[in-house]
């Protein structure tokens, strides 16, 4: 079974092209993850975790699930991760191992996937070029022809690591991801400008579920999203909105977006 977390896309496009190789089924991880249960298909032995890297960590709310969810399985069971970057990753399989060893479950592989970068609300971070955001799209297919290839061989793939770590990594992971997770992930900095259409695709791709359309005080009858607290930081709806109406407080201006689709 493949679970994937994602917000632009890019961790769905991999976890569903793994998914077609490896013939696993794939699901999203849902909020009801958090401290529910899963129940594996009978004869699986593989768990395939597949989510973006977030400031060279692992996703809170990813770390969340991992903590509180409750796995039904028939036998023995592998826990393999999949992770997209824009560029590296950091020491982000250490966190990722420790957090599944702390459960007493069984870690396989880690493998990286870059894919276009998505990461605007800081200074100096904004999303790829074209050329290059066209060029990881061309080549990601055959990395994760390469990866299913290698979780394909079982066991044999336990305690690999094949990630793009980076330069400085104990500093961007141990330093800047704690900081991150602290002042970069608060809902209440996302603001709307008059810009806004009010077609609701914010809230429809919101993976939590976080944003609700409701009557603008100016206007009863236009809709406008409002964010509630439960928020994963992925900056989906920034990136989805089709006039660029969301900002996240002063960092996402005059910023661009990007947001995976198939034709792409």
């Amino acid at each position: 079974m493949i679970l994937f977390f994602s917000g632009t896309g890019n961790s769905r496009a991999v976890a569903e092209e793994l998914g077609r190789l490896l013939g696993d089924p794939v699901t999203p991880i849902t909020p009801a993850m958090r401290g529910g249960r899963l129940d594996m298909p009978a004869g699986d032995s593989r768990l395939i975790w597949v989510y973006p890297i977030y400031s060279w960590g692992v996703p809170p709310y990813v770390l969340e699930v991992i903590r509180t969810l409750e796995i039904n399985c028939s036998g023995s069971l592998i826990h393999h991760a999949v992770v997209t970057c824009g560029d590296d990753c950091g020491l982000a399989d250490r966190m990722w191992r420790k957090a599944v060893k702390t459960r007493g479950w069984t870690d396989g592989a880690m493998m990286s996937v870059q894919m276009p970068n998505n990461y605007v609300a800081m200074k100096g971070f904004d999303v790829d070029s074209k050329e290059v955001e066209a060029a990881k799209l061309a080549a990601y297919p055959a990395r994760v022809a390469e990866i299913a290839s290698r979780l394909g061989q079982g066991d044999d793939c336990r305690g690999v690591t094949d990630i793009v770590r980076g330069r400085f990594a104990w500093l961007k992971t141990r330093v800047v991801y704690p900081w991150f997770v602290r002042n970069a992930m608060n809902p209440k900095r996302f603001s709307i400008s008059e810009a806004c259409i009010g077609c609701g695709r914010c809230a429809r791709t919101c993976p939590l579920s976080n944003i609700t359309m409701t009557p603008s005080h100016g206007n009863p009858k236009a809709q406008r999203p409002s964010w509630g607290s439960d928020c994963a930081g992925c900056l989906g709806c920034y990136h989805i909105c089709p006039t660029h109406a969301i900002d996240y407080a002063l960092a996402t201006e005059g910023k661009g977006q990007y947001h995976y689709h198939p034709s792409k």
